[in-house]
């Protein structure tokens, strides 16, 4: 299956397995909080990105979903995919979704994303909690609107200094479109993922992918070469 074909099937069970989540829950009175805590679509795609890493060579064993590893201005950050390989750290990957509610948390959740890649990298460098290899991290969003309905960010009050320009104008998946742009361009993170997927009138699944270099082909090549520099670097180990 090519991966285009691969990335419709996943979001077609993610909107499936949403949409189920949300009628369960409905039957049984509970609603907002409870159905964000049913997230079986979050561990079918945590499930598609670890794949990326068996298929890429390392073993079914060395990776896993949803696990802890030390932090340095906390005792421990649970990341959804962590790849390991002879005892040391070869990724760590973080996934979010936003459906429903755009504006929801956005900047909360972009501060978030980068106080979690700052936290591991300084366990890396000052305690050496991870074994041999520098950190290498990527950040996944799946952002679950149809462009067309998009709307512009609101912004409270007036700014003391110019903003970037870039930001004018922007809906709430533009944000999101240039925070992983950028994480991935500054190397707050190593590699990032970027998805737009929505359910049309319809009732088809559609997806985007808006930032040419955090695709879920381009995540995947990157985890190829992480795995194969961890695998040769600790070839005598």
């Amino acid at each position: 299956m090519e991966q285009s074909e691969a990335v419709l099937e996943l979001f077609d069970r993610f909107w499936r397995e949403k949409d189920e989540a949300v009628e369960r829950h409905r039957i049984a009175g509970r609603e907002g909080g409870a159905q964000a805590r049913d997230a079986r679509h979050m561990v079918r795609l945590a499930g598609f990105v670890r794949q990326m890493f068996i298929s890429a060579g390392l073993a079914d064993d060395e990776v896993h979903v949803d696990r802890a590893i030390p932090g340095y201005y906390r005792r421990s950050k649970n990341w959804d995919v962590v790849a390991m390989h002879k005892g040391h750290l070869v990724g760590v990957v973080e996934l979010k979704s936003q459906v429903g509610s755009e504006g929801n948390n956005g900047n909360n959740r972009i501060e978030e994303a980068l106080g979690n890649s700052f936290d591991a990298r300084a366990a890396q460098e000052l305690n050496h909690s991870f074994g041999a290899l520098p950190v290498w991290n990527a950040f996944c969003v799946v952002f679950g609107s149809d462009p067309s309905l998009s709307r512009p960010v609101r912004t409270r009050g007036t700014p003391l200094f110019r903003t970037d320009p870039i930001f004018d104008g922007m809906t709430y998946g533009d944000q999101w479109a240039i925070a992983v742009e950028r994480f991935v361009l500054t190397g707050a993170y190593s590699a990032g993922w970027m998805a737009v997927t929505w359910v049309d009138q319809e009732g088809f699944v559609n997806y985007d992918e808006p930032v040419p270099a955090a695709t879920a082909e381009t995540l995947l090549i990157q985890i190829e070469a992480r795995v194969r520099f961890a695998k040769r670097a600790l070839a005598r180990e």
